[in-house]
């Protein structure tokens, strides 16, 4: 089922299956988020729970156990269920009873809320912990941003630029070992730490992550164009950005994380996992992300 969410500035559309947001126009109709296309990328916003990325073998060792966990967890495939809807704010909710079984120990909720101010969409993950004991979990947002966004345009004609000087460098996925390097610190791969000139070279590795991020905002713009996106994510430690070298993956994805995939200087054991989050029983923990659609009045 869609759910859509609109005013006089924007438009946005949500599928339940994976609470997916699977579109974002504004006022002038102009489409942000990259439409599925299963020969290329079959998704376009997948939600990251309890996972990012890959675990070596697939596998991870919680309280003891083995639990085999699928690429950034199994919300994309599965239905949530919708618990309200407006046109201004729509929220999502999954519980553990939907995951496979063998997948993941804890008791929780997953609410995921979107709503929809002027050309301001902010997206929202509520872990509530319903289990006995502390729950362990990494999540993030992974949305693929239309980019170039006109005809006209070419992917190498866009940029991101950080709202503050990154003072930090980027780790690179190792494709063989699928597993981020962390031995060493690739310098940031533009000008003053601010603006990364796109270029399909640079995700010959697979995403790039910036572990450290010394910013909270990044935007996608065009040298040719006003229109672009601005996304922040305060409540995120890390940002990465991945699309693929093919030149009609027509999209970038910007993604907050508070974990990633396997590091090369990690164990097995999931507790140890890079930027991992812990929840006490009871509580519940909100991660948000906003994005601003650009040069829309």
């Amino acid at each position: 089922m869609i759910i859509q969410l609109q005013n006089d500035q924007a438009v946005a559309c949500i599928d339940t299956m994976g609470a997916q947001l699977i579109s974002l126009k504004d006022q002038a109709g102009l489409e942000y988020i990259w439409q599925r296309d299963p020969d290329i990328w079959k998704n376009c916003s997948p939600i990251l729970f309890p996972i990012v990325g890959n675990l070596r073998d697939g596998k991870t060792r919680i309280n003891g156990s083995e639990y085999e966990i699928e690429k950034h967890g199994p919300c994309k495939t599965l239905e949530f269920q919708v618990v309200s809807a407006d046109e201004r704010e729509t929220v999502f909710s999954l519980t553990q009873d939907r995951f496979p079984e063998g997948t993941y120990p804890y008791e929780f909720e997953l609410r995921v809320r979107y709503r929809l101010e002027g050309s301001r969409l902010t997206a929202a993950l509520e872990v509530e912990n319903r289990d006995k004991d502390s729950i362990w979990y990494c999540l993030g947002f992974h949305t693929g941003f239309r980019c170039p966004l006109n005809e006209e345009e070419k992917f190498e004609d866009y940029y991101l630029e950080f709202l503050e000087e990154q003072k930090y460098g980027y780790r690179r996925y190792d494709v063989e070992r699928l597993e981020f390097d962390m031995s060493k610190e690739y310098p940031f791969p533009g000008k003053d730490g601010l603006r990364i000139p796109l270029t399909r070279e640079l995700f010959a590795n697979d995403a790039f992550w910036f572990d450290h991020p010394s910013s909270k905002s990044v935007s996608l713009k065009s040298e040719k164009g006003e229109k672009g996106v601005q996304v922040d994510y305060e409540d995120f430690d890390t940002v990465a950005f991945w699309t693929q070298t093919r030149e009609d993956a027509a999209f970038l994805c910007i993604e907050p994380w508070n974990g990633s995939a396997v590091c090369s200087d990690e164990d097995n054991e999931f507790i140890h996992k890079n930027h991992i989050r812990k929840l006490e029983t009871g509580k519940t923990a909100v991660y948000t992300m906003t994005v601003h659609l650009l040069g829309n009045r």
